[in-house]
């Protein structure tokens, strides 16, 4: 069993973690402005100093914008949002994700995943398929179910690498974070064994080379994830 150090979060920290809270809850609402450094450094009892660089990073998230002489407001931080946002949104939840984010997520990994089995299921090489072949293995190997889910989500972008399209790799890593969470959940109600051999089929499809077959094995596992044998929703948990 790891333990992990221990860490207890800065005033900066706490200070943006405050004003996401009160974003994501609706608290603030998009448009609003809020109150001025000063205002906010007294109402919150930290320096000006950390108001003004947790605001910094709230507008890099995608969470306030920054309006020149007029002040700060509230973001539409889904209209305008980036990977900044989806993880910084991620890290707030950490694995308490709700049905819509489970069902969002589970639509996404889908599309991705069968652009991603499209391109590299025809050039994948004899080398490519061993080196996927060792991630399942120390998929099925893992202590715990954040260890699986990252080796599940490093199968997943190895496979879009294969594939040759740069920016498909590159919104994949972005999702890293729900696809974990969603992936550490799954392991803690079916365990890590299910997760081995659902990625061991797919490895298998993948290396038998049918497109056709691979994408109806997605399918599948997505359709059951949602409403079916292995659904993730937390009203389907309680009788678990």
């Amino acid at each position: 069993m790891k333990f992990e150090k221990l860490t207890v979060p800065s005033q900066k920290d706490l200070f943006i973690r405050k004003i996401q809270d009160m974003i994501l809850s609706g608290e603030l609402k998009i448009g609003e402005k809020i109150p001025p450094e000063r205002e906010l450094a007294e109402k919150m009892g930290v320096s000006r100093t950390i108001v003004n660089t947790g605001i910094a990073v709230l507008e890099n998230q995608g969470f306030l914008s920054i309006i020149p002489r007029q002040g700060v407001f509230v973001n539409d931080y889904k209209r305008n949002a980036g990977a900044d946002t989806l993880n910084a949104i991620m890290r707030i939840k950490g694995d308490v994700i709700s049905d819509s984010d489970i069902k969002s997520v589970l639509e996404i990994r889908w599309a991705l995943e069968k652009l991603a089995i499209r391109n590299s299921i025809n050039i994948i090489t004899e080398e490519e398929i061993r080196e996927l072949r060792d991630i399942v293995e120390e998929l099925g190997q893992s202590e715990s179910p954040q260890e699986a889910a990252e080796k599940a989500f490093e199968f997943y972008i190895k496979m879009a690498e294969i594939g040759e399209n740069q920016f498909l790799e590159i919104i994949i890593a972005n999702f890293r974070l729900p696809c974990i969470a969603m992936w550490v959940r799954f392991c803690r109600i079916y365990g890590i064994h299910i997760l081995f051999e659902h990625t061991l089929t797919s490895w298998e499809l993948l290396k038998k080379g049918d497109y056709k077959e691979a994408l109806e094995w997605v399918e599948k596992l997505t359709k059951e994830a949602i409403d079916g044998k292995y659904t993730l929703y937390e009203k389907d948990l309680k009788s678990i």
